[in-house]
């Protein structure tokens, strides 16, 4: 809906507003106020003494010359001449106005919230709500109509059995939920991605996926499940050190992105089997009946999720694609820290943790300063690559061959 159509819909709850107020408010704040009026003008009167009675000299019947006091009571109000309250249609109507406004905006607000989820929601959830809501308008009126009859006529009926209707309605959608396992088109699969990524416990104790999502590289929805928060949990419990440290790592990573973006936890894990599963097992159920992609740094279920047409994002495959590529011929600025293999070897590391094997840089330990080698060979492994360098620092070689990295780059 644009602009102008979401203007129309709340000047129309206005107008609404505006219809309701002068139909149902004026008999209530008029009594109301009249109420308030009288209490008032009655502590009024009992403040000047006015409801008091009020003696007065009058002569005597028998003897004229002689005066009798007489008592005489306040004069009653009548009817007709009491004051009464009465509000300004103005008033009550631009109060409805701004009232009904209000409604309609926040209406607005609401619907389009649902509307998105909605969108977003899995076939098998859309099919659940709408059968469980119709089932259960079925199931209210079935046992809501002997009431209905009893209190035929009575604003009370109407009440009871608009509340059963509901009653029934979510009931039902709560039992179709229940049940969402066993249902068949709960547990088919999505046959296009819905653009949700569901995080698996190593990427969480990892813990690079957080500024992922906070510079914007992993966008749409985030899902955890039930089960990777209590696999976190078990290994922060762990009796081993390294482990429980793990653990705990993992569950702060979750807690900042939780406290920074919206993440879904354990709302959809009906989708993921049964308890009994692996966890493995239990992501791939999930990601293949949501349609979702799967974000983790396990080599062996990235692969057999490959097989089963899931897109994996593999944060080892993204640093591996961002390191800067180096040619025979460049030259790098390293610290050598170690002896290598050979005699005369010296193996040294880049900014991103790839090993640089220095020939001749056995010499060049300790040094205080980064020394600059050249490029002589570099080898692509599975675990990322490795490059071969020479301790000449390219002094040997011809100026068109000697190619300097920036500096970001080394």
């Amino acid at each position: 809906m644009n602009h102008r159509g979401k203007l129309a819909f709340v000047i129309v709850c206005g107008i609404l507003g505006v219809i309701l107020s002068l139909t149902l408010l004026p008999p209530v704040v008029d009594g109301f106020g009249q109420r308030l009026f009288d209490s008032l003008r009655e502590e009024s009167r009992k403040d000047t003494g006015s409801d008091k009675a009020t003696e007065i000299q009058v002569p005597d019947k028998d003897d004229p010359s002689k005066t009798t006091t007489v008592k005489v009571p306040p004069v009653a109000d009548e009817v007709g001449s009491r004051p009464e309250f009465r509000t300004h249609p103005i008033a009550i109507g631009l109060f409805g106005f701004i009232v009904g406004m209000v409604v309609g905006g926040t209406l607005l607000r609401v619907g389009e919230r649902l509307g998105e989820k909605w969108e977003k929601s899995p076939s098998g959830d859309k099919v659940t709500l709408m059968l469980g809501g119709f089932t259960g308008v079925i199931a209210g009126i079935v046992v809501s109509t002997p009431f209905w009859f009893a209190l035929q006529g009575r604003p009370e009926g109407a009440l009871l059995m608009l509340g059963l209707v509901m009653g029934c309605s979510a009931a039902m959608i709560y039992l179709l939920r229940s049940l969402g396992p066993y249902l068949p088109w709960e547990t088919s699969a999505v046959s296009k991605r819905t653009g949700l990524k569901v995080l698996d416990t190593n990427v969480l104790i990892d813990g690079r996926v957080y500024d992922l999502i906070r510079t914007g590289f992993l966008d749409g929805d985030l899902y955890v499940p039930q089960f990777v928060l209590l696999e976190l949990q078990h290994i922060a419990d762990s009796s081993d050190g390294l482990r429980r440290q793990r653990g705990r790592r993992g569950l702060d990573v979750i807690n900042r992105i939780r406290a920074e973006f919206d993440v879904e936890v354990g709302t959809r894990d009906r989708y993921a089997g049964t308890e009994k599963d692996q966890v493995d097992t239990r992501l791939m159920k999930l990601c293949k009946s949501l349609g979702a992609d799967l974000v983790s740094n396990d080599f062996n279920l990235n692969k057999t999720a490959s097989v089963q047409d899931i897109k994996v994002l593999n944060i080892n495959d993204l640093a591996l694609a961002l390191r800067p590529n180096v040619l025979p011929g460049e030259l790098l600025s390293v610290q050598v820290m170690k002896e290598g293999n050979q005699v005369g070897q010296g193996v040294g590391y880049l900014d991103d943790g790839t090993m640089v094997v220095v020939e001749g840089g056995a010499g060049l330990i300790g040094a205080e300063e980064p020394s600059d080698v050249v490029v002589t060979q570099v080898i692509q492994t599975e675990r990322g690559k490795m490059i071969f360098a020479d301790a000449g620092g390219g002094e040997s070689l011809p100026d068109g061959q000697r190619r300097r990295l920036p500096r970001g780059q080394r």
